[in-house]
């Protein structure tokens, strides 16, 4: 997984996306807020904390034993919250050049990001009394602060059957007050690494720590991406593919006369620059009624990107999947709610759609496939995405190291859960090394017969 582009794109406290703003949102008032009154917002899961003072906003990663400091910023007008600056030994926003990251807009005691999803708070009078509060190098509470946030808020525990419980009773007597940072990172690491998480990350002082170990067709996707690209666009390809957002968007004509569109992330968060891109695909594909999709490389980013993508097909609005966030105990999830493709602006006439898919299909890329499949005359082939579909939340120890883990559901329409399984394609189809020394493409060769389906 490219997993900046995640980073990148999700370091929004596991929001969907930056902030683009929903069209149910446009009826809501601004936040009714005194100029200078202090006022204190928990949210239910995703363990925050905002203490709002005027245009001044503070950031809490909190338990029920601890409060950290995160970050600090600013909250407009229209209740758009943004963090200027988060309190990490890394120095995350520097690395990205991100002065600042748009977290959704708040109105009264909701978060709002831009599929529409919500994350609730309550006001409370005055900052929790915690057992551990604010900054400290301690080995013993970090680790505490560590476990405890991942037990609050992990999404997964009763999928990848490990009993986290006992994981403390393991690994809590090996930390003491004279382990090192070195020594308490690699107990993290191998504690965290039980979950074999894909957007569960921590961010080391030499690199980043993942999680999830990678699968063999993973890596054989990832050594031969470069490749597997050039053989489509020099073999299936009539004439030279075009491009936009700088690479994102890459799309042509097959020399049977189909459209061929390349989706290779969906790390843009600014909705206007989307559609205007898709409006000029639309134009130049507007003769072709059979379509490829290949999803094989995407990265992922922005989940609204994968529905603007849907909705250039979609004839009629149409459910794409359910969001939920942890707010409990381990089976303890907020209501559902239902994320919706809309019908673009601009739209294609389309017979049969196609879309290509493997182990390189991750996060957003994965919700985007999710959302093609629930249309009308899509069929997937190809290979079982990664599995990777929450969204990452954001944490700060007290020794200010990052991490990120896994705090929600999303869900197929149909009520399944694909995480760390992958989303299934209708039809498997394997690509060999000698396929692709040959320059030859299995799944493509497939997608152009199926493309031959009369409607």
């Amino acid at each position: 997984m490219k997993v900046w582009i995640a980073i990148l794109t999700l370091l929004t406290f596991s929001m969907s996306g930056t902030y683009a703003q929903a069209k149910e949102n446009r009826k809501q008032p601004p936040p009714v807020t005194a100029a200078a009154e202090r006022q204190i917002w928990q949210s239910k899961g995703y363990g925050h904390i905002f203490e709002i003072e005027g245009p001044s906003v503070k950031v809490y990663s909190y338990t029920k034993d601890s409060l950290v400091p995160f970050g600090k910023g600013n909250i407009e007008n229209n209740g758009d919250i943004y963090i200027n600056e988060i309190y990490d030994n890394t120095k995350t926003q520097e690395q990205f050049n991100a002065p600042r990251f748009l977290m959704g807009r708040f109105v009264n005691g909701s978060l709002t990001d831009g599929l529409g999803y919500v994350q609730h708070l309550k006001r409370i009078d005055n900052l929790p009394k915690v057992k551990y509060n604010g900054f400290s190098k301690d080995p013993v509470q970090n680790f505490e602060v560590f476990w405890q946030s991942f037990e609050e808020n992990f999404s997964f525990f009763p999928l990848v059957k490990v009993n986290w419980k006992e994981v403390y009773k393991e690994y809590r007597p090996k930390v003491g007050a004279a382990t090192s940072e070195k020594e308490l990172e690699d107990i993290l690491t191998q504690m965290f690494q039980k979950l074999n998480d894909g957007h569960s990350i921590i961010f080391g002082k030499k690199g980043l720590i993942f999680s999830k170990s990678k699968v063999e067709r993973e890596e054989f996707f990832m050594a031969n991406s470069e490749s597997m690209q050039r053989n489509v666009e020099d073999g299936y390809m009539k004439g030279a593919v075009k491009s936009k957002l700088d690479g994102r968007i890459v799309y042509g004509q097959t020399k049977s006369g189909g459209a061929y569109i390349k989706l290779i992330g969906f790390d843009e968060s600014d909705p206007q620059k989307i559609d205007q891109a898709l409006a000029e695909m639309v134009q130049d594909l507007a003769n072709c009624r059979n379509f490829i999709i290949d999803m094989r490389f995407n990265e992922g980013g922005e989940d609204f990107f994968g529905l603007k993508i849907a909705g250039l097909f979609a004839e009629k609005r149409k459910l794409a999947y359910a969001k939920q966030a942890r707010t409990g105990g381990y089976e303890q999830f907020s209501k559902p709610t239902q994320v919706y493709i809309e019908p673009g602006a601009k739209q294609f006439s389309a017979d049969n759609i196609v879309v290509l898919t493997s182990p390189m299909t991750v996060s957003a890329g994965e919700t985007g496939t999710m959302a093609l499949k629930a249309l009308d005359k899509v069929t997937i082939i190809g290979e079982k995405t990664c599995g990777y579909f929450s969204d990452m939340l954001l944490r700060l120890l007290p020794n200010k190291q990052l991490f990120t883990l896994s705090n929600e559901r999303y869900t197929s329409p149909d009520g399944t859960n694909y995480e760390q399984r992958g989303l299934p394609p209708d039809e498997k189809i394997m690509i060999k090394q000698a396929d692709i020394d040959a320059g030859k493409d299995p799944v493509m060769n497939r997608a152009l017969e199926l493309l031959k389906k009369k409607p």
